[in-house]
């Protein structure tokens, strides 16, 4: 394996295969007798693709890239035919027929624009295809709020997505059909937590995208390891002629978030203590804090007055050499010993580049696509890495040295620089964690270290055409992944070479603890390093091999075969600095060295019929984490220090193999060119994530073990649907599904006697203590029953528009107990099985996409070329807020009730205009992207019952005083009182050739 990984880092090649992609079909017909003609000529202008139509008229081009084309038909006798702006999206069957005029003389080429496909004749499951130009023109960042203007897909308050009530990371993001698997998705040290922003390797650049498939619901057996939906993302291969565009996108400096500067001087800190006046009117307590009276004790006992004078004017000028201090301590700048810096001062940038052609005299032969990012985008509250740095490469090179053989390498680079709490779009995921319920850390900045996060891939795949009907492909791709959170040395009160205990300390930069601090609010100083360290370290290959086959007009068979294999190492800790913690000391660290894989095959059938298209198959996937599992889970081996006196027992055993068959069945019936019903039923299953079932994390004990004997997590997807056009151009799309969920994640406790010393669980029937650690069980189910519908406009040009509502409601439950017996006694929590509205449930989701264009040499007023090439594109978003319990204090609050009240609805327009013009043979494109156009405000979900209570009872957020405004709440966090993002205008100029 090692030898293969430096064989494919020399190479410096990676991620893209050609599994996503089309196929074209159609009849030729000669336009007089409307007879089939055989033998034409059927090419892909730009392409080495084609066909000859067979003695019944027919042909069929396979494993077309999705995009636009123009297709020529052409046979001795009759004029040639070309049809442009063929488009051919992914897993679709593009249906294309030509009527041949017979001709004894040459006739000039026939060329018309191809019809547009009405219903998709061909879905059987909910789908949403976006192109190139459709993917620039709307108000987005990147891919990731593409994906938001889906009504079923919806984003959590970490970042991560979900589809139609799933949980995180049950989605099959795709690019150029690799999967992406972030193996690190959890916080370090920190049991069944997650950090933040893990969703930012699925921001590919939009400039390298050509078409964008989403699928929410059910999906082929060709699809695997998702319960919820697929996205399927194929970038550029590059063009017979070289192209490239640079495009430079800016947002001016600013607060990014509602409610006060967080340092701002009306604050209840500045207001105690800003004033030098407050300190002397606190005059004894402060001589005591500072110890001034101990330091001088001999001269304050001395009552002579030339000896009270001089004790007085020490006084008078410690209290204020303390409050410069404290002024230097808590005032923003750049060299603050503290990290407190002025958050508004930094500017968002943002680099995006494509490239492309070919490379050599033929120009079909070998191709190239080179595309980057570059993002540097401002945190929104105060942070260690103050900056967050996103930079994405991605080079594509395609060689076809014979026509029936193609192979592509790809290459990419991804590097993240944040932190660990940091990135989201929530507010309470932009900085300054976990306030409230916990203490304020703004003027402790640095104690969370800067996450750098690294993944490098390589891809190889072959393409062979073994004839005109049947193909093999095979694709070999490797991927290093990195993650580190290092240890760095933090200025505190805890040491005295940091410490300033006098006017009279030769060294020091921070006032030394005292009331000034305001330990009550804010964090007290006494670390000695950062709070995290983390290296994640993961090497994985993928091998897939499928085969095709289109047997006659109506079977598309295809089989396959899946493999993935993980190298990974994790070692993290929490609140330590000392070396080998997960043995020296009694925590908080967690370790693991694994070696998981995972297989699949799949065989699927295509049957497509006059009046009825199936899409049938069976996947089965097999998985193992591969790893040590205690075999007495009641007395695991604990090696660390300061447990709870039991060692446990060493024994283990492996892991076990995890499996599932998963049948699946879509069918479409289109009853003529206007209307088509679908019915899909299948199963769907995906592994367990990393963590789950391999972190091993201490505290006086064990006090977390995964579980590497997870089952699958299951979902059983049924979907009824109708396609219905209502005009030439509109459509209606109504979709009735019901998914039901089972073998999901949740939590169990063992009381075991090596579990943490901290958590005790009572005592076995010999009177031996016991204690409980944490892991993870098959014990969670759900379902989600909905409706989901679409109404667009298919023709893109002048208005179009895309509306997607979807009604729905989703469930969740557990079951058996969750505290777990050696000698199986009963407990009080014991879960019985029922069902309650997910805490994640969002009941109406709405969104809409409305887009203009204007065409060239249109839009002129005045005489003035003002308006053409214009592209100006709104969407609007809309959705329940999330559901929580509330239980008024006359209630019984055992009474079992569950997410009984909900947050308020949110709602945002965004607005992207974009002029293109041509400057020099340049084409030139200016922009303006206007996110939260109307400034909406979106209220934070409330940690603290009492903030819950004082918001239903009298309407009152953390951004208002209410009764009580010496409150945590209000005093450290009234800026999270809304989560969302202020309105944010951005700029960009793009040029290209």
């Amino acid at each position: 394996m090692r030898f293969l990984s430096n064989i494919f880092l020399l190479l410096s090649l990676a991620t893209a295969g050609f599994a996503q992609s089309g196929k074209i079909s159609g009849l030729v017909t000669d336009e007089r007798t409307r007879e089939p003609l055989v033998g034409v000529n059927i090419l892909m202008d730009g392409t080495k693709l084609g066909a000859t139509s067979d003695v019944d008229g027919r042909y069929v081009i396979l494993k077309v890239p999705p995009g636009s084309y123009s297709l020529s038909a052409s046979l001795l006798g009759y004029a040639r035919v070309m049809k442009r702006e063929v488009e051919v999206f992914i897993d679709r069957t593009t249906t294309v027929d030509f009527r041949l005029t017979e001709s004894s003389v040459e006739l000039q080429e026939v060329s018309v624009v191809a019809e547009r496909r009405k219903v998709v004749k061909d879905q059987t499951s909910s789908e949403y295809d976006y192109a190139e130009k459709q993917i620039t023109a709307v108000a987005t960042e990147g891919l990731r709020g593409v994906l938001e203007l889906t009504s079923g897909f919806l984003r959590d308050p970490q970042g991560n997505f979900t589809v139609r009530g799933s949980g995180a990371y049950d989605v099959n993001f795709q690019i150029n059909g690799v999967s992406q698997v972030n193996s690190s998705t959890s916080s370090p040290g920190s049991f069944g937590s997650s950090k933040a922003d893990n969703s930012y390797k699925y921001d590919v650049n939009p400039l390298a995208v050509q078409s964008l498939q989403l699928i929410a619901g059910g999906f082929t057996a060709e699809y695997g390891n998702a319960q919820a939906g697929v996205v399927k993302v194929v970038t550029k291969e590059g063009t017979p002629q070289l192209k490239g565009e640079l495009r430079v996108e800016v947002r001016p400096s600013g607060q990014y978030h509602f409610g006060n500067y967080l340092y701002d001087q009306s604050h209840l800190e500045w207001q105690r203590w800003g004033s030098v006046e407050n300190w002397f009117a606190r005059r004894a307590e402060i001589i005591s804090q500072l110890g001034i009276d101990q330091r001088y004790s001999q001269l304050a006992r001395d009552t002579a007055a030339a000896a009270q004078a001089l004790y007085n004017s020490i006084i008078d000028r410690e209290i204020r050499w303390a409050h410069s201090v404290w002024l230097n301590n808590h005032t923003p700048s750049d060299d603050n010993p503290l990290g407190v810096y002025d958050y508004r001062d930094r500017m968002y940038t943002r680099y995006l580049w494509g490239i492309g052609g070919p490379l050599g005299r033929d120009a079909d032969a070998l191709r190239f696509y080179f595309s980057g990012e570059y993002r540097r985008n401002p945190t929104r509250l105060p942070t260690p890495e103050k900056t967050q740095v996103f930079q994405y490469y991605l080079l594509n090179v395609t060689y076809q040295p014979i026509p029936n053989h193609k192979i592509k390498f790809s290459g990419s680079y991804q590097k993240y620089r944040g932190g660990i709490w940091s990135g989201s779009e929530d507010i309470r995921w932009s900085g300054i964690a976990f306030t409230p319920p916990g203490v304020s850390s703004k003027y402790y900045v640095l104690i969370d270290p800067v996450r750098n996060e690294q993944t490098v891939a390589q891809t190889a795949t072959w393409l062979y055409s073994i004839s005109d009907h049947s193909y093999l492909e095979a694709t070999l791709a490797h991927q290093q992944e990195k993650y580190e959170l290092p240890y760095e040395y933090l200025t505190g009160t805890a040491t005295e070479r940091d410490r300033l205990d006098s006017l009279n300390d030769p060294r020091g930069q921070i006032l030394k603890d005292g009331i000034w601090w305001d330990s009550q609010y804010f964090r007290p100083l006494f670390n000695f390093s950062t709070n995290y360290y983390q290296d994640n370290r993961t090497e994985s290959w993928n091998a897939n091999v499928d085969y095709s086959n289109q047997i006659g007009r109506s079977h598309l068979v295809k089989v396959g075969v899946r493999a993935a294999y993980w190298d990974m190492l994790n070692n993290g800790v929490n609140s330590s600095f000392l070396a080998n913690t997960y043995v020296t000391r009694s925590g908080f660290a967690e370790y693991y060295r694994a070696y998981p894989w995972n297989v699949a095959a799949f065989v699927q059938d295509k049957m497509e019929f006059a009046g009825m298209i199936v899409n049938v198959g069976v996947r089965a996937e097999a998985y193992n984490f591969n790893e040590e599992v205690a075999a007495d889970p009641f007395n695991p081996f604990y090696q660390g220090e300061g447990g709870a006196g039991n060692r446990g027992k060493p024994e283990t055993a492996m892991s076990r193999t995890q499996s599932v068959v998963m049948p699946r069945l879509g069918m479409s019936f289109p009853i003529g060119e206007n209307t088509a019903f679908r019915i899909q039923y299948g199963h769907f299953a995906s592994m367990p994530i990393f963590s789950h079932g391999l972190s091993q994390r201490t505290e006086s004990g064990w006090i977390g073990r995964g579980n590497p004997n997870l089952k699958p997590k299951k979902t059983i997807n049924y979907e009824f649907g109708v396609q219905q056009m209502l005009s030439d151009d509109v459509r209606l799309d109504v979709a009735l599904y019901y998914n039901d969920r089972n073998d999901q994640i949740d939590l169990s406790r063992y009381a075991s006697y090596s579990g943490s010393r901290n958590r005790p669980a009572g005592f076995d029937r010999q009177n031996n203590p016991l204690y409980f650690y944490t892991t993870f069980a098959n014990r969670g189910y759900g379902s989600t029953r909905g409706i989901e519908t679409r109404l667009e406009k298919t023709s893109r040009e002048g208005w179009s528009y895309r509306i997607s509502y979807s009604l729905s409601q989703s469930f969740e439950g557990r079951f058996g107990a969750q505290d777990i017996y050696e000698d199986g006694r009963t407990t009080s929590n014991r879960a019985a099985a029922n069902e309650y509205v997910a805490s994640s449930d969002r009941t109406h989701n709405l969104r809409a996409l409305l887009q203009y264009y204007v065409g060239e040499n249109e839009g002129r007023f005045f005489g003035l070329d003002l308006f053409s090439q214009m592209t100006v594109s709104l969407t609007y978003s809309a959705q329940s807020g999330i559901p929580f319990t509330y239980t008024p204090a006359f209630e019984d609050v055992t009474s079992g009730i569950v997410n009984n009240r909900r947050y308020p609805l949110e709602s945002s327009f965004d607005l992207n205009i974009i002029r293109e013009f041509t400057l020099a043979g340049f084409r030139v494109n200016a922009g303006m992207r206007v996110m939260n156009l109307f400034n909406n405000k979106w209220l934070t979900p409330m940690d603290v019952a009492d903030d819950v209570t004082s918001w239903i009872e009298n309407g009152i957020t953390v951004a208002d005083p209410g009764n009580d405004p010496l409150r945590l709440s209000y005093v450290v966090a009234d800026y999270r009182a809304y989560r969302n993002i202020p309105r944010q205008i951005f700029f960009s100029l793009g040029v290209g050739f």
